[in-house]
């Protein structure tokens, strides 16, 4: 079990292929890893991709938008 994970929380995942689940075991393997542990870490670092992702889709977006002077945004805080 995963430290501050409920017990029961489980998934069963059809690799596809025979030769990327023996590859990911035998590393795990070999780095005294549990699976669950390698697949949790792969499963995090994609949500972080994704949030990444859409971090930088807002940047963009507000990178088309027009701007307004500082001194305007400053004079409208009452600065």
């Amino acid at each position: 079990m995963v430290r501050g994970q409920a017990a029961n929380t489980r998934v069963t995942v059809d690799l596809g292929s025979v030769a990327l689940h023996r590859r990911v075991k035998v590393l795990a393997a070999y780095q005294g890893r549990p699976l669950r542990e390698i697949v949790v870490e792969a499963l995090k670092d994609w949500l972080e991709k994704q949030e990444e992702m859409e971090d930088l889709q807002d940047f963009v977006a507000a990178a088309g938008e027009a701007g307004r002077p500082l001194r305007e945004v400053m004079a409208e805080l009452g600065e």
